[in-house]
């Protein structure tokens, strides 16, 4: 007879989306992943599989909690002016999330000394999102990644300290 589980699978999920969303794939550790979701490496295992799966469910998560609910509003809607409302809302709450995950971020980073005192964390948070978007219409339009990772690296050079 199996263990039960000793843990929230919803909650450590959502911590794992938050993690990755900050860090990016790449630069998340299951160090990282242990820390953020509380869970331990062999529960993490068991639960999700190795770091791509929990990954992938994580994307899926945040899919069906920001992008499913959209396109059902405005599959349901005959008045697309409505609907187009309350789409761009529901997509604002999702920038609004992004920010403030930036904002926590760089609020840790310097606590830890990494971050300038004279970076208004706030306004750089801010900045980030909209880097982000044109990010993505620039990678859309096919924009070298060489020129992505610069214009990224320019973003973040602004908090060190």
């Amino acid at each position: 007879m199996g263990r039960t589980r000793e843990f929230d699978a919803d909650a450590a999920l959502a911590a794992a989306m938050r993690t990755f969303w900050e860090r990016g794939y790449d630069g998340t550790s299951l160090t990282d992943l242990t820390s953020a979701t509380g869970v331990g490496r062999q529960s993490l295992y068991l639960a999700f599989g190795d770091k791509q799966r929990l990954y992938l469910a994580a994307l899926d998560r945040y899919r069906e909690h920001f992008f499913v609910p959209l396109v059902e509003a405005l599959d349901a809607s005959t008045d697309v002016r409505t609907a187009l409302r309350e789409a761009i809302l529901r997509v604002s709450a999702a920038f609004a999330g992004l920010e403030t995950a930036l904002l926590e971020a760089a609020q840790r980073g310097r606590a830890a000394g990494l971050v300038s005192d004279d970076v208004d964390l706030g306004g750089w948070a801010a900045m980030t999102v909209a880097t982000i978007q044109g990010l993505r219409v620039m990678a859309a339009g096919g924009t070298d990644r060489k020129t992505l990772v610069r214009a990224l690296d320019a973003t973040l050079a602004q908090l060190r300290s």
